[in-house]
């Protein structure tokens, strides 16, 4: 069997600060576990302030004080060579950074730098990984933008000077021109309209086909996982309760949040009024004991509320942790 792209292990990433003597701790990722195969789109879904971006930002070993890891594992399969990005060096970190793993941030104004052109932002991040002269460095790149249906003018263009959709797709060049294995977007399409979107989201598909990546696509938008991403991971409240291909999980959903999500969802026709999940995500500095989705759960037990279901396997490729779901779980 070919090894994952990526293994995540118990990973657990806690935000703590202290100020005037108190002392807080906010559970953002905890004790998440999944994998990524080879050429594989896998999405992360679920609703904002879930921990999505957090648990990416650690994936990429992107994080900054306050966040810190805790605990557990990530490990890429780079060609056969293995990195835990939280046991290697800053050096190998460095030296893969780009040229094995790419980060599209939400927001293409995250990674364009506002007073330098387009072009300077990618001899900062691709020049010393692609290794040719300045003449056939040029030329790599103005190719890889005629692939995004960019024009070699933008190089010479600010970031202000681009539309919204534009600049995504710089931001999408500048992630992908080294032609990672691993590439990861945080909610890449989230202040485009819906015709730039689709395109975006196209371009994105095509990338990744040509190059072969792997890549994790991390957005609250469920429409856009169905149509992109070949296995879905929903999180609540820093943790991952079911993973499926994204077909099984939006025709038969198993965990009581995800049942919600897919109902939601607007159908051709259906003029029926939906009804919105009661109460409100919990504090990730306080969380429930238990299940932190029992507070807000039509189908609770008392199991649930003392009792931290694991994530366990209830059919080939699908995982939950939910005790009605997998009552084979229950303590």
């Amino acid at each position: 069997m070919t090894a994952p792209a990526l293994s995540v292990t118990g990973l657990r990433a806690y935000y703590r600060t202290s100020h005037f003597g108190v002392e807080r701790e906010v559970k953002a990722v905890d004790d998440i576990d999944f994998q990524v195969g080879v050429n594989e789109i896998y999405g992360i879904a679920g609703e904002s302030s879930c921990g999505k971006s957090t648990l990416i930002k650690t994936i990429a070993a992107a994080i900054r004080p306050p966040l810190k890891v805790l605990a557990g594992s990530v490990v890429f399969n780079f060609g056969g060579r293995a990195v835990d990005v939280y046991r290697a060096g800053e050096r190998e970190i460095d030296g893969i950074r780009w040229r094995h793993l790419s980060y599209i941030m939400q927001g293409s104004m995250n990674v364009l730098n506002p007073v330098r052109r387009v072009r300077n932002s990618f001899v900062d991040f691709a020049f010393r990984h692609i290794g040719r002269s300045t003449a056939e460095f040029t030329r790599v790149v103005v190719d890889h933008l005629k692939r995004l249906h960019l024009e070699p003018e933008v190089l010479d263009a600010y970031p202000h000077q681009l539309s919204g959709g534009m600049r995504q797709r710089v931001a999408i060049a500048l992630a992908t021109v080294c032609r990672p294995e691993f590439i990861i977007a945080d909610e890449p399409t989230t202040a485009l309209d819906v015709i730039v979107q689709k395109g975006v989201l196209a371009m994105i598909r095509d990338v990744q086909r040509e190059i072969g990546s792997s890549l994790i696509f991390v957005t609250h938008d469920l429409a856009v996982h169905a149509n992109l991403c070949h296995r879905l991971g929903i999180m609540y409240a820093g943790r991952l309760v079911e993973e499926g291909p994204t077909s099984e999980v939006f025709r038969q959903p198993l965990h009581p949040y995800t049942q919600h999500l897919v109902s939601s969802l607007p159908r051709i026709g259906d003029a029926e009024p939906k009804k919105g999940l009661e109460g409100a995500p919990p504090s990730l500095a306080d969380p429930p004991s238990g299940c932190r989705f029992h507070p807000r759960c039509p189908v609770a037990m008392d199991v649930c509320r003392g009792n931290v279901p694991p994530m366990v396997t209830v059919a080939p490729g699908r995982r939950v942790a939910c005790f009605v779901a997998a009552p084979e779980s229950r303590p």
